[in-house]
């Protein structure tokens, strides 16, 4: 399947509030772009390696004020790729998300998104218990803007109608193809916290 309709398939099933579905092709579209940036790499390397190297964009868009380089997450996933051996968001991402909704299984539980993403404005939770983290639903519009917004996706398209939000505006994402360094700089001018969380008490207890 393409990335533009991955990103399509979505935002429809967020509207119709399906998050779990959301979360699928959101996953797809940052799958399928990892794919065409680093050929030679396999699933979870491709995957985590790209959302990584975005966080200057999802972090704001799926979880401002959050040091997601250094925040290291009580959460046991297989083969963790974050340097030093401990999971970071990517690889909660990849391990518990893509994983489980890829395969066909069941969602564990304690990771069910929260439904933030349709408002208000500029509000997101995270919820994190030893071993689970339940996230925001602007994830899976984090996702969807790395995808959207990496140049090697220029020949994608969607639909009229179909847009990312951030600081209160609309971008259609008909006309942001590829446009990181663009988004990068509206990002910037958003002032946002960056703190970094620590869990080193939990770590020991989940390992």
């Amino acid at each position: 399947m393409k990335v533009g309709m991955s990103v399509q398939k979505a935002i429809d099933e967020w509207e119709q509030g399906s998050q779990e579905a959301a979360m699928l092709h959101a996953c797809n579209a940052v799958d399928g772009t990892s794919r065409k940036v680093y050929k030679d790499l396999g699933s979870n390397a491709r995957f985590t390696r790209f959302v990584r190297e975005n966080y200057d964009i999802f972090g704001p868009m799926a979880l401002p004020g959050v040091d997601l380089t250094s925040t290291r997450w009580p959460v046991k996933v297989k083969a963790p790729k974050a340097p030093g051996g401990q999971p970071d968001i990517a690889d909660i991402i990849y391990g518990i998300h893509r994983c489980s909704h890829g395969h066909g299984d069941e969602l564990p539980d304690g990771f069910d998104l929260l439904p933030d993403a349709s408002g208000p404005d500029r509000h997101t939770r995270c919820l994190i218990e030893k071993g689970k983290v339940r996230l925001s639903d602007r994830t899976i519009f984090g996702l969807l803007a790395i995808a959207v917004l990496s140049p090697v996706n220029t020949d994608q398209s969607v639909p009229d109608g179909y847009h990312l939000t951030f600081g209160g505006n609309a971008f259609p994402i008909k006309e942001w193809w590829g446009r990181r360094a663009d988004f990068l700089d509206v990002v910037k001018q958003v002032q946002l916290p960056s703190v970094k969380l620590d869990f080193t008490d939990w770590m020991q207890v989940i390992r």
